[in-house]
């Protein structure tokens, strides 16, 4: 079982969230204040192997880039808050997506509902939808053919998830990135 040290950056919260379903105890101040500790007993939580794999990607992704996007995700640990609108967004998801630095915005999703997912893979829990006239990111790694993206209105953030289907520049009213 390979050890994991808990990425403290921005980016790595997702690969922290992976560690709290998989029963990671945090120790920090931050990581009490925005996780839940309840039913967390280790310091070395065994994630399932696709969650495992994402962490890795993760933190390779960090560390391949320490003066670039990912140098900009770095946080302060001892701080009991963490003002991001998307974090209480990502807490349900079932497999957290890898952010690929990125800022690919639709704005104006011309096309019919997509159902949006907790995780990449059949049988996975719907957590949203995406709708016509929404604006979604294009900012993150794909995962066997899915998809993940945040998705919103008038500029906020209501829904994020993953989900199957081609989309593009063409698939939206305006493209910007």
């Amino acid at each position: 079982m390979p050890t994991f040290k808990t990425p403290a950056s921005i980016c790595g919260v997702r690969a922290i969230a992976m560690l709290d379903q998989a029963g990671y105890y945090f120790a920090s101040p931050l990581g009490k204040a925005t996780l839940d500790n309840s039913g967390c007993t280790t310091k070395q939580p065994e994630p399932p192997r696709a969650a495992r794999a994402q962490i890795a990607a993760i933190i390779k992704l960090e560390r391949a880039d320490p003066e670039g996007f990912y140098d900009a995700c770095n946080i302060d640990t001892s701080k009991r808050r963490l003002d991001l609108v998307a974090i209480p967004l990502h807490k349900p998801l079932d497999f957290q997506p890898v952010t690929d630095g990125g800022t690919g915005i639709c704005f104006g999703y011309l096309g019919s509902d997509i159902p949006l997912y907790s995780a990449p893979w059949k049988g996975a829990r719907q957590v949203g939808v995406i709708r016509a006239g929404g604006n979604m990111t294009f900012s993150h790694l794909d995962w066997n053919d899915w998809r993940f993206s945040l998705i919103g209105q008038h500029g906020d953030w209501s829904a994020v998830g993953w989900y199957r289907a081609e989309l593009d520049e063409n698939s939206c009213d305006t493209f910007a990135g």
